[in-house]
């Protein structure tokens, strides 16, 4: 099996959980919306000020990547991890395999999201059982 078939699946889920995850968080934002019985006009002024959710995580991309490049470099310079030649795709930053930066993107995809989630799931603001506390 090559490393690019063993990311491969390994994104298909990251990504599958990434929607799921997007999904079941919208869902919950429009609940705790509709429980705080928020105006239109503040809802608005909101969401102008707040950055986009993907723009986020395209920046979290951007640098995580960044540093994976320079240290997985670094770490195959130095012999302390070597890549099977007849495994790899051969397409390569610096003398990294393209492969190796499918961790990155999964942990951008799931970690993130996974927070979201959990978050999402307290009890809604303004209910009887965020007053028990």
């Amino acid at each position: 099996m090559t490393y690019s078939l063993l990311n491969s699946v390994f994104l298909v889920v990251a990504f599958a959980f990434f929607i799921a995850s997007m999904a079941i968080i919208g869902v919950q934002m429009r609940k705790r919306a509709i429980a705080r019985r928020v105006g239109d006009e503040v809802a608005v002024s909101r969401r102008g000020r707040r950055p986009n959710l993907l723009a986020k995580y395209a920046l979290t991309l951007v640098v995580l990547l960044v540093f994976t490049a320079v240290f997985d470099n670094l770490i195959i310079g130095a012999g302390i991890v070597a890549y099977d030649p007849t495994k790899i795709s051969g397409v390569m930053i610096g003398i990294a395999p393209i492969e190796d930066f499918a961790y990155t993107v999964a942990a951008v995809l799931v970690l993130p999201t996974l927070w979201g989630v959990l978050g999402h799931f307290g009890p809604l603001k303004g209910t009887s059982a965020e007053g028990s506390k």
